[in-house]
């Protein structure tokens, strides 16, 4: 409102107003204090009560903790009074088959793949080389002896039992969370942070936050078990598979949030990185091994267990779709972008999304396949890594997982051909380079691979640091003969066994190191650190892998 007074200093004003506009301020002062006084007991209260909810919650954590390790203690001691004193080396005698019995082979199992191949085609190819029925009784003892240790170990698996120290910085003790691998302390600062990246050198301090071990460990031993339960029919195994689906997502004191926000976490950031995402891509083996028990009693006897579990993989899409880092990671170039895709597609199936499913493998072919093969077979996005080789088949056997998962909805990533390209690829955070992309198939990645599996190692023409699994580039291989045509294939297939058994001679140890020393390679510049080589992951022959690309796709695929 505009007065006579409006464009006047408070000097200038009237004697009455100045001295009410004094009682106004005085108090106005006073109600302030009180409000300040108000303020500053209600910020006491609110301060006493997150200090005691935090207690409230370490101690929480601190009575869940105790409470796990003493289920888990109950559970090992259950297991071992079950154990028979006079058995060798603490084998458990409970009767679990260890040798596959065609006669006893389940005849609903023995359905579902001729159901998925064609009984004609699986009898021509059993009997079209006699080491093939070697080669599955081979798998199935393999197979058995797995899951026959996944069956009795009855170690708790949940996220809610990592050491104190490692819960994430949500102070959620259901978010999942991992170290990143490639990362060290800083040496130019005081506190060591934040770490600070040597591509290849992996830092042990990772196996510190046990989240990723376990879930590993659940797909594993949920995979071992599904098939366990197909070739014999043993029911418990599909029952110690619903105990661990349920212990690691849905059970309301072990459940995991649906999402990797700490996955991949960096000491001195609040946040995981998008490479955390690839912490998930193995659940494919989960998923395989709930459809193989599909008509078991275990999975009857819990009919909501796929509809929850579906619920919960929907929420984490979710976080996927709408998460910073998950996008980042479905732009990756590399072998992490591969498998975003072999784990977005395999969660879209489990959902029964199927054409979304189909659309996105669709997409795999100009995205993923085309750009990261060059004409002569090299995978130029993973030849500039210091190990070099064991990334080439890393992202190979993910591009196979593709091409298998497209063939199931009737599209042809084995011999997709993508257009010859000049792109910039990142060397590290300060240089790139111009290279050529495209071109090649994926059967032309695998002979590459192949052929220089057979040479001396120091002909491959790029940095490598690492071992080598000759095993997974013959198990490649061999999917390649069965695809493209064994005539094309059988001399390098031979090649590669001889060498195979020349790097090994008698104790099927197929992991060839640098130094000559199996699995395990010295890291040059980092003191006691080394490039190992992860246990196998998958059957030593391929066999089962081979039932799949037989299947087209639609029965299991190739774990690893």
């Amino acid at each position: 409102m505009v007065t006579p007074y409006s464009d006047k200093t408070a000097d200038q004003l009237p004697r009455s107003w100045q001295k009410e506009s004094f009682q106004q301020q005085q108090e106005a002062f006073l109600q302030e204090q009180a409000r300040q006084r108000l303020t500053t007991e209600r910020h006491r209260q609110q301060r006493q009560q997150i200090l005691k909810e935090e207690q409230d919650a370490e101690s929480r954590r601190e009575q869940e903790l105790e409470r796990l390790k003493e289920m888990s203690s109950t559970l090992q001691q259950q297991q071992k009074n079950k154990e028979d004193p006079n058995s060798v080396d603490g084998d458990i005698q409970d009767n679990l088959p260890t040798e596959f019995n065609e006669s006893l082979f389940p005849p609903a199992s023995q359905r579902l793949l001729e159901a998925k191949i064609g009984p004609k085609a699986l009898d021509d190819y059993l009997n079209s080389n006699p080491q093939n029925r070697d080669a599955r009784d081979t798998a199935v003892r393999y197979i058995l002896r797995q899951a026959n240790v996944a069956y009795h170990n009855n170690t708790v698996y949940s996220v809610v039992i990592k050491p104190k120290s490692k819960i994430p910085p949500s102070g959620d003790i259901h978010d999942y969370s991992s170290l990143a691998r490639y990362f060290w302390k800083n040496p130019n600062t005081s506190d060591g942070l934040p770490y600070v990246r040597l591509d290849g050198r992996p830092n042990p301090d990772m196996d510190s936050v046990w989240d990723y071990r376990l879930l590993r460990k659940v797909f594993r031993d949920c995979y071992y078990m599904g098939q366990a339960y197909f070739w014999t029919g043993e029911e418990r195994y599909a029952e110690k598979i619903v105990h661990r689906v349920k212990q690691w997502f849905l059970d309301e004191e072990t459940y995991m949030n649906p999402n990797l926000k700490y996955g991949s976490l960096i000491f001195g950031h609040d946040l995981g990185r998008a490479q955390g995402v690839l912490d998930m891509f193995k659940v494919y083996g989960m998923f395989d091994a709930l459809k193989a028990i599909e008509g078991s009693k275990a999975l009857l006897a819990e009919p909501q267990l796929i509809p929850s579990l579906q619920k919960w993989f929907t929420s984490y899409l979710n976080w996927i779709d709408n998460s910073v880092q998950a996008k980042q990671e479905r732009n990756a170039h590399n072998n992490h972008g591969t498998y975003f895709t072999v784990q977005y597609i395999s969660i879209l199936e489990f959902l029964g999304r199927n054409e979304e499913a189909k659309a996105m493998s669709e997409d795999s072919m100009q995205v993923r396949v085309g750009p990261q093969i060059r004409k002569d077979g090299a995978q130029p996005h993973e030849t500039i890594r210091p190990i070099s080789f064991f990334y080439s088949i890393f992202n190979l056997q993910g591009l196979i997982l593709l091409a298998m998962q497209a063939e199931s909805h009737g599209l042809d990533l084995w011999r997709y051909v993508g257009p010859i390209e000049q792109t910039s690829i990142r060397i590290n955070s300060k240089t790139s380079t111009e290279i050529e992309i495209g071109g090649g198939t994926i059967e032309d990645a695998i002979r590459y691979l192949s052929d220089y599996a057979v040479r001396d190692r120091s002909e491959w023409p790029y940095p490598d640091s690492g071992a080598r699994n000759l095993r997974d580039v013959l198990k490649m291989a061999k999917v390649a003969s069965l695809v493209y045509g064994q005539d094309r294939w059988q001399e390098l297939i031979a090649n590669l066994e001889a060498k195979v058994d020349e790097a090994t001679p008698g104790e099927g140890n197929l992991t060839e190191s640098p130094e000559g020393s199996r699995g395990v390679a010295p890291m040059a510049g980092v003191s006691g650190a080394h490039t190992t080589v992860a246990p196998d992951d998958g059957e030593p022959n391929g066999f089962v892998c081979e039932l799949g690309i037989l299947s087209e796709g639609t029965l299991w695929h190739c774990y690893k």
